[in-house]
């Protein structure tokens, strides 16, 4: 994982969403925590590649 102090392993989580640099994550356990990485781009490529599921917003 990068250096983001997330304190959560990727087995421990089920899905996120991003906005404006805010990754709201839903855990398996059904807590839901907030997390604002400094590097947003590589906190995201490290969730994909852990298979956690990508929820975009729509309109």
């Amino acid at each position: 994982m990068p250096n983001t102090n997330f304190p959560y392993k990727a087995e421990d989580l089920s899905a996120f969403a991003v906005t404006f640099g805010t990754f709201i994550i839903s855990l398996k356990n059904g807590q839901i925590v907030h997390h604002e990485p400094k590097d947003e781009e590589k906190f995201r490529q490290w969730l994909i590649e852990n298979n956690v599921r990508y929820l975009s917003f729509s309109n």
